[in-house]
């Protein structure tokens, strides 16, 4: 069994799909970039239980509320228009985003270090990188969005650094007060960083990451071993909860009937 393995009953993408779900808020618009198949189940499945009024944009292909009975590879789709509440220009998106009116979103990047800095450009020197990276893309909206979950598929010290090689999406910088003086007076900043072991937070005064929970069968020495530098710990780190009945059913029989989750990250 890999460490990344989920325990009986529920694949780690299931969970994370879930513990992001109970995030979500009644009446709030959130923003999805490309590789979002978990952030999508977590909305779609919000909307079902507790934020019937929650509303999310669709990527790059511009729908708003897509309807459609699956989850694909990306939110960028265009078959994501088909059943989509409303359809919408790529510059609309980009002026709701800019304007601070997109009051969360889920990000991802190459890098993740422990002020929640994400790299998406490049891994190594930026003239001779190691890994060269799609880019920035969406990133720079970090200092727009409300707020941000960052989430991650694999969980690894190579992912999880003390210090990303290059910042293409800003989190809290160097935990200073310094980013306040330049991003939108509403964004607050990462918020969650949510892999398939463990779930972190940033502590207020520091801004460093620190971790509040790990998942069922995974342990605190664990994701340390797997993380690239100290974080903090809360007290008490406890387990995270697992999805109820109510919540898987409704994930494997609306939300995600072609078991894409259960295939993403077992």
């Amino acid at each position: 069994m890999s460490k990344e393995s989920a325990t009986p009953g529920y694949s780690s993408a299931e969970l994370m799909a879930v513990v992001l779900a109970r995030e979500m808020r009644d009446g709030e618009l959130g923003g999805l970039g490309a590789a979002s198949q978990i952030p999508m189940a977590a909305v779609k499945l919000a909307k079902l239980t507790h934020a019937p009024n929650l509303s999310w944009i669709c990527g790059g292909s511009g729908a708003i509320d897509s309807k459609l009975p699956r989850l694909l590879q990306s939110a960028a789709d265009y078959r994501n228009l088909f059943g989509a509440e409303y359809r919408t220009s790529m510059e609309d998106v980009v002026d709701l985003e800019m304007r601070g009116r997109v009051h969360f979103a889920f990000l991802g990047g190459m890098q993740v270090d422990q002020f929640g800095n994400l790299n998406m450009v490049c891994i190594g020197d930026y003239h001779k990188p190691a890994v060269r990276g799609p880019g920035t893309v969406g990133l720079i909206f970090t200092a727009a969005f409300g707020r941000i979950y960052i989430y991650l598929h694999h969980h690894s010290p190579q992912i999880l650094v003390e210090k990303v090689d290059f910042i293409s999406g800003p989190g809290f910088y160097d935990g200073s007060k310094m980013r306040d003086e330049f991003v939108n007076k509403n964004a607050r900043g990462p918020c969650m960083v949510l892999t398939p072991l463990s779930i972190f937070d940033f502590e207020e005064t520091s801004r460093k990451m620190r971790l509040c929970s790990v998942h069922p069968g995974r342990t605190v020495e664990q994701v340390l071993a797997q993380t690239g530098f100290r974080p903090l710990l809360r007290d008490p780190v406890t387990e995270t909860q697992p999805p109820t009945e109510e919540e898987l059913g409704l994930l494997r029989t609306q939300v995600d009937p072609e078991g894409v989750l259960r295939r993403l990250i077992p």
